[in-house]
């Protein structure tokens, strides 16, 4: 499902991105980074760097809005619908 960014975000080579990908299915390795996180912020940016395909550098540097949403339309497709 697409993603429309309320504040877009430049990458390090200048290009911006106005919207993200957010994946439907997500792998071991993912459920694996996600649950590893010592805390519920951490968890949250591993989540959207697994839904987005962005590295953390960019979930980081994202509006804590995108941030909230993408991680709210990509919970439901985890297991048991928690991260």
């Amino acid at each position: 499902m697409d993603y429309t960014l309320i504040v877009p975000i430049k990458k390090v080579d200048g290009t911006e991105i106005d919207h993200v990908a957010v994946k439907e299915s997500f792998t071991g390795r993912d459920i694996k980074a996600i649950v590893n996180c010592k805390g519920e912020g951490d968890a949250m940016i591993a989540l959207v760097v697994a839904a987005s395909g962005l590295t953390e550098n960019n979930v980081l540097g994202m509006d804590a809005r995108d941030v909230k949403a993408i991680g709210e339309l990509a919970r439901p497709f985890l297991v048991g619908g928690e991260a």
